[in-house]
């Protein structure tokens, strides 16, 4: 009984000191975010004088941006409709148990999420990102899975970097583990992404359009101190005349060593980032892990051996 009121008072406390420092992060990126829109207009102001002195239309460039804009946002509503229709029912039917379980050593340990959240940098004030919520969760018999999206689009021409919507999101699944002896442990996470993307831009010489999404895998630990990241893309998707949209199914495995004492619990913290950025009108990115039976994010698993 005293171990686990132990373990409940180092979970709160480590989980605390992740909230503290992931919501601090956000708040600075968001502050940036809103900076770095500011001095862009100023710096397109600059453009628009250059281009008006070279006997440039800016008026008429602009209205043909608003026409192409309006046809691509109708195009955008098309591609999401087909993808979350192809959302409802799982892509992949069996129970996904990972048949990799049957290559571990016969000492490895099958470890359970014990703890999920995630934190954004959404800005209720921006109107050119969104992204669906999650409330932070204390697992009591394992789990693993939540729903997330994030869209990004883009607004104007693009121009000296105006007209950005860009969002960056952390989901954390952490576990627990107590080594039984000092030594370098294999940390061995199972990552599941079940989800699609879609990325749209279309650059012409007049107008600076771009889009861009990542997914991406990160794993740490914390015994004594935060022994350092491990971080993989498993998705980037990017150009400035682009218009994808897929599924994306897929599970990844990170493998990272970290020496831990023996005796003393281990915290391990499994992170999937997802980051959507589109720039100039028409211009669009989003990542689905949300929508129907097929679209989660989960990490079931944490093998260490």
């Amino acid at each position: 009984m005293k171990e686990s009121t132990d373990l409940c008072t180092m979970q709160e406390a480590i989980t605390n000191e992740i909230i503290e420092e992931r919501n601090r992060e956000m708040a600075e990126s968001i502050a940036e975010k809103r900076l770095e829109a500011k001095v862009a207009e100023e710096n397109y102001q600059q453009e628009i004088k250059a281009m008006e002195a070279a006997g440039l239309k800016i008026a008429n460039l602009e209205a043909l941006d608003v026409e192409l804009a309006t046809q691509a946002e109708a195009d955008i509503e098309s591609v999401e409709i087909k993808m979350n229709e192809m959302s409802q029912e799982p892509v992949i039917t069996t129970d996904e148990l990972d048949i990799e379980k049957a290559f571990l050593p016969q000492d490895a340990f099958i470890l359970t999420p014990a703890w999920s959240a995630e934190f954004s940098d959404d800005d209720v004030q921006d109107q050119l990102t969104g992204a669906s919520s999650i409330s932070a969760q204390t697992y009591l018999s394992g789990g693993g899975c939540k729903d997330k999206y994030i869209w990004a689009r883009g607004a104007g021409s693009g121009i000296a970097g105006t007209g950005v919507g860009k969002i960056q999101t952390y989901v954390y699944f952490g576990f627990w583990f107590k080594p039984p002896v000092s030594r370098f442990y294999s940390v061995r996470p199972l990552f599941r992404l079940r989800g699609y993307y879609i990325v749209k831009a279309n650059d012409r010489w007049y107008n600076s359009k771009y889009a861009k999404v990542v997914a991406s895998t990160w794993v740490n630990v914390k015994q004594y101190n935060w022994k350092g990241w491990n971080h993989v893309d498993v998705l980037n998707v990017a150009d400035d005349n682009i218009n994808v949209n897929r599924r994306f199914d897929a599970d990844r495995s990170m493998y990272a060593s970290y020496l831990l004492g023996g005796g003393d619990w281990a915290f391990i913290s499994c992170v999937i980032g997802l980051y959507a950025y589109a720039r100039g009108s028409g211009s669009f990115a989003k990542l689905d892990f949300h929508t129907g039976h097929a679209n989660r994010l989960c990490v079931p698993y944490c093998y260490v051996y």
